[in-house]
């Protein structure tokens, strides 16, 4: 046994993974639930469809793994091969479950329909392997022990997977490997700062108490990931969770939820405690605002509409902006408060948002520089614009450009409905 016991290999198994036509979200899922158990991933590989390259990168594994999960490559066509593979790294032949092989059989039958004779391959484990039945689909999993360590075979289908996990494989584990310890990992989700802005304001703190930091950068958003190990789950929920309103106190206004959170939700939640509404006029994310706001169940609370005028000529058109302000272009902070006033009168909502701004790679006869972000919010009374230069490809400068435009509205109604402009 190595130094670390708990220690987890993941392998994740299929040509479209490497090809980069499916993404791999069992990772992710795998990672969660044994942190949450006191336990790590400390290797991940992806393979082909290959028996020996499969085979060879589980003997790798257990080398220095107390277990393998792997996932994919149990379906029931040729390159289907996991199972061939785990086989082939043991020293253990194949055979055929006949208790599975019903299963399999009466899937089809409640389906209506006829079973292909391909279909059996997946009843094949292992001998001695303890067969996980089928989660929603015909492939079986199974967990296997070789050498005093496990290896676990699970179904790709995300959805199938996780199921096998939660069921069988977590239990297996903690059984064998549990350090007697629980982990939490709480995170707080910010936005209106950089990676190492957020982590300057709180270098103090951090390596400071036995609470371990993180951050993660998605598209916009700054995740600060805390992470406490105790005795027990509530040492360590308390741990955390006293960490968490150090940071909270520390970053103030560019907290704006926890956990998985979304900014579209909280703000939603804030529009609906004060009762107010809203309505969205939109140029350079076209439409990704309106779509983010009606994801949210419950959004036709506060959600008017929204419209999308991408050309100068739909501006005027369709928000009756006059010719001389789109003289200059159409991205300053000028045309967005008048877009932002326009939809909200539009829609008689309380408030009005607008977006416009060069998302590149042309300009587009624009003056600014791509990558510019022109917002407004109108209330009615005041009308307060931004403008910003955003990072990265097109991709990102729209994606932080949605966000920036919710987050206008979270922090309007937490000034006590004051439009604050530069």
């Amino acid at each position: 046994m190595n130094d670390h016991p708990g220690r987890i290999a993941v392998l994740t198994v299929g040509d479209e993974l490497l090809a980069g036509e499916v993404a791999d979200s069992n990772l992710g899922t795998i990672g969660k639930a044994l942190s949450a158990m006191g336990m790590s991933v400390w290797e991940h590989a992806t393979v082909r469809d290959d028996v020996q390259a499969i085979s060879t990168a589980i003997k790798d594994f257990l080398e220095t793994n107390d277990a393998v999960l792997i996932t994919g490559g149990l379906g029931p066509t040729s390159d289907d091969v996991t199972r061939e593979a785990v086989a082939d790294a043991t020293g253990k032949r194949l055979e055929s479950r006949k208790a599975l092989e019903t299963m399999i059989r009466g899937f089809f039958e409640s389906m209506d329909r006829e079973m292909p004779e391909e279909n059996l391959k997946q009843a094949l484990i292992p001998c001695g392997a303890r067969a996980i039945p089928p989660a929603g689909g015909t492939a079986p999993g199974f967990i296997v022990e070789y050498g005093g360590k496990l290896i676990a075979a699970l179904p790709g289908v995300p959805r199938e997977m996780e199921r096998m996990l939660r069921s069988d494989v977590k239990g297996e584990l903690g059984s064998r490997f549990s350090s007697g310890e629980f982990t939490v990992t709480l995170r707080v989700n910010t936005f209106g700062a950089g990676e190492s802005d957020v982590a300057q304001e709180l270098h103090d703190l951090i390596g400071g108490c036995a609470v371990r930091y993180g951050f993660l950068a998605l598209n916009g958003p700054i995740v600060v990931k805390l992470t406490a190990t105790a005795g027990s789950r509530e040492e360590a929920e308390r741990l955390a969770a006293d960490e968490r309103e150090k940071v909270v106190g520390r970053l103030g206004p560019l907290v704006y939820g926890f956990g998985d959170e979304t900014m579209e939700e909280v703000m939603g939640r804030l529009l609906l405690e004060r009762g107010l509404s809203i309505a969205v006029a939109e140029s350079l994310t076209a439409g990704m605002v309106c779509s983010r706001i009606a994801n949210v169940p419950g959004s036709s609370d506060y959600f008017r509409g929204g419209v999308v005028t991408y050309s100068r000529e739909s501006k005027e058109e369709v928000l009756g902006l006059p010719k001389e302000l789109l003289r200059e272009g159409a991205v300053n902070q000028g045309v967005a408060r008048a877009m932002a006033e326009s939809v909200r009168r539009m829609f008689s909502a309380d408030l009005g948002v607008a977006t416009t701004g060069l998302a590149g790679p042309g300009r587009d006869g624009e003056k600014k520089t791509v990558g510019t972000l022109c917002l407004a919010l109108a209330d009615g009374k005041d009308t307060g614009s931004w403008e910003r230069m955003l990072p990265g490809d097109r991709e990102l400068v729209r994606s932080i450009a949605t966000m920036a435009a919710m987050n206008v509205i979270r922090l309007y109604v937490l000034h006590g409905d004051q439009v604050v402009a530069d």
